[in-house]
């Protein structure tokens, strides 16, 4: 009887205990189902929140520009033209970047250094401390250059670096990508065989003492050991030498076949007027700023500088682009934005920095600094031809795909000029008149 109830009551509870542990289930299995689904919607909208990052408003583009100074004939057209590019690429959205899968315009903060390099360091680092700019873009040539290269070196910030050809800026230094000019040796690599073809043998160098035209004089001597070229006089002057007097008499009298003579505009223009007005005569003087700033040479020196040689460049020298307008495109272009002022080669360097720059950033398609160097170097050196020429750098990031061509400059009585290209032979639309006429 009593063993008959205790297996009774054992099975009840038993049943009880099944029916208990089923409902537990059901409910739990309910409860962890809407838990888990709604941990699951809560993980993923964090993920989607956490991976999908606003694109800024703008790329911000940092660059100085110097107003006035030595360095402001040079620095304001190439200043000029890196703004006409981001009126270009703004015109059609701005730049693709795949990061944030749209167009971002971009936009300019610059601020004016007056061609003093002291005061460009400060707003070197004022345009990334401050500013945050996404892009780093260098002043004119390599004086107002030098402080950018050591900040974004020290830094480790990608500097793009328009027309500072210095050879040092490269060495040991992997932040920093050189667009509108060739580094030193490439500047010069046609004068010597140039020279040559002359029968030239006996040369005067005379150089600014800068980084730019000091690695000239260096790489030109070396080319001119090839050649069995003596150069008979090898002197620098300050870079803000205004006479040149003393150095003309010096070249006078070793009496060389031909006279170069490296500097800035604010030296050449001097240089070519005073020997002119010495009534000295060489067979060849030869200066770098004609063939980049022909109509400022034009006004400031005019017939002073007839028959003399230069190294040209665009506009007076035409390229098939791949990648951007043509010549007369942007000639277009510049005339609408700026009318009455032609364009010269410094106008094209600072829209041609422009093009590398947008083209690199599409490529990459991020704003990441290595990223970005990484699209140089992988995907467009040596592929893409702008109207400056082919861009074709190294790892260190020096160009080496454009070489300026030595060219004659004929300046008419109505105050218009033609240069005429000389050298490589291929590249030539006339023959040199050696040695040039006397004044």
């Amino acid at each position: 009887m009593n063993k008959t109830r205790y297996r009774s009551v054992s099975t009840g509870v038993i049943v009880a205990i099944v029916v208990i542990i089923i409902v537990v289930v059901i409910a739990g299995g309910l409860a962890y189902y809407y838990t888990t689904k709604k941990t699951t919607s809560t993980t993923t909208t964090s993920s989607t929140t956490t991976s999908t990052v606003a694109a800024p408003p703008y790329i911000l583009i940092g660059t100085l520009y110097a107003s006035s100074g030595s360095y402001a004939t040079s620095s304001m057209p190439e200043y000029e033209g890196l703004q006409l590019w981001a009126k270009w690429i703004n015109q059609s959205g701005g730049i693709y970047v795949k990061q944030y899968g749209k167009k971002i315009p971009v936009k300019i903060v610059a601020y004016d250094d007056q061609s003093n390099p002291s005061t460009a360091q400060s707003l070197y680092q004022q345009l990334v401390t401050v500013n945050h700019v996404n892009v780093l873009v260098a002043d004119f040539g390599s004086v107002l250059t030098a402080p950018a290269v050591s900040y974004a070196n020290a830094s480790h910030i990608l500097l793009w670096d328009v027309t500072g050809s210095s050879y040092a800026f490269f060495i040991n230094n992997p932040y920093i990508i050189l667009t509108s000019l060739p580094v030193s040796p490439y500047f010069v690599t046609y004068v010597a065989p140039f020279l040559h073809s002359l029968n030239i043998t006996k040369v005067a160098v005379i150089y600014a003492s800068n980084d730019f035209n000091a690695y000239q004089d260096y790489f030109l001597g070396t080319f001119f050991k090839q050649y069995g070229i003596t150069a008979v006089v090898n002197e620098s002057f300050p870079t803000s030498t205004s006479d040149f007097s003393t150095y003309i008499a010096t070249i006078k009298a070793a009496n060389p076949q031909a006279v170069i003579e490296l500097g800035y505009p604010t030296d050449d223009i001097p240089f070519l007027n005073q020997v002119a007005e010495s009534g000295t005569y060489f067979p060849m003087v030869l200066t770098n700023f004609p063939g980049q700033l022909l109509p400022n040479f034009l006004s400031s020196v005019g017939k002073n500088m007839n028959g003399t040689f230069t190294l040209a460049y665009p506009p007076l020298v035409s390229y098939t682009p791949n990648y951007g307008p043509n010549l007369t495109e942007f000639e277009e272009l510049w005339n609408s934005t700026y009318p009455g002022t032609p364009p010269n080669f410094l106008s094209i360097a600072g829209f041609n920095a422009g093009l590398i720059i947008g083209l690199a950033i599409q490529d990459a398609g991020t704003l990441n600094q290595t990223a970005i160097k990484a699209a140089v170097l992988n995907d467009i050196s040596g592929k893409i031809t702008t109207i400056d020429g082919l861009f074709n750098v190294t790892q260190f990031g020096m160009q080496v795909g454009e070489n300026p061509l030595p060219s004659q400059v004929w300046v008419y009585p109505n105050g218009t000029a033609k240069v005429v290209l000389l050298w490589p032979p291929n590249e030539a639309t006339g023959r040199a008149v050696y040695p040039a006429p006397a004044p």
